[in-house]
C-alpha cells in the first residue's frame, strides 16, 4: 500500500495515528514515519496494519518480502606484483 492509501484507511477506520501512537506508547512522528515508509519499525507497522484490518505482509510488502541475506562474499583474486 501507499502511504497516501495506509492514511486513508486509518481514516476510514475511524482511528488516528495519534491513537495508533497513544496505545504503543510511541510519539505520533514514529508513527508517521511509518505510515510514510521512511523508518522501519515491526512493531509500529504490525499495529498500523492491524488498525486498519489488513495484513502487515499486504501493508507494508517491501518490508516483509525482502529475501534472506545472502553470507558476505570476499575475493581470493590476487594481484599480479
Amino acid at each position: 500500500m501507499t502511504p497516501n492509501e495506509i492514511k486513508k484507511a486509518i481514516k476510514k477506520n475511524d482511528t488516528t495515528q495519534k491513537a495508533i501512537a497513544n496505545k504503543l506508547g510511541v510519539s505520533e512522528m514514529a508513527v508517521s514515519h511509518i505510515v510514510n515508509k521512511n523508518q522501519i519499525s515491526n512493531r509500529i507497522m504490525q499495529e498500523v496494519a492491524r488498525a486498519i484490518g489488513k495484513d502487515p505482509f499486504k501493508v507494508f510488502p517491501e518490508y516483509y518480502l525482502i529475501g534472506p541475506k545472502h553470507p558476505r562474499r570476499t575475493s581470493n583474486i590476487k594481484t599480479a606484483a
